[in-house]
């Protein structure tokens, strides 16, 4: 995800961008309820999304937010970015729950 971070802001502390991209992975993994080790495909756009709000946000010094530091992005603020994406993630959530019903075997009696 650093690459698709780098071509839309060239000039990007790769430090800053990775930290960034951890804690937005971090907030989503949590957000969808789901304990995954992988960060999935599916959601690497929302992902690069938020971590460019996140960048924005940082670049304006946190003008006018409550609660927050320059350079520290606090849970209530992630959340807020993450709201917008529900229906994502909720259509992710029926996407992953299909898929383990089909990899599950049933045994059916008649």
């Amino acid at each position: 995800m650093i690459e698709r971070l780098e071509v839309r802001i060239p000039d990007i502390n790769v430090a800053l961008a990775n930290e960034l991209l951890k804690t937005a992975k971090d907030r989503i993994l949590l957000r969808i309820g789901l304990k995954l080790t992988l960060f999935p495909k599916e959601l690497e756009s929302v992902c690069v999304e938020v971590v460019m709000a996140m960048y924005n946000k940082h670049q304006m010094k946190a003008d006018g937010v409550d609660n927050e530091k320059v350079d520290v992005f606090s849970v209530k603020f992630v959340n807020r970015l993450l709201d917008e994406y529900e229906p994502e993630f909720n259509e992710y959530r029926k996407m992953y729950a299909a898929e383990q019903d089909e990899s599950t075997g049933k045994l059916r009696f008649l």
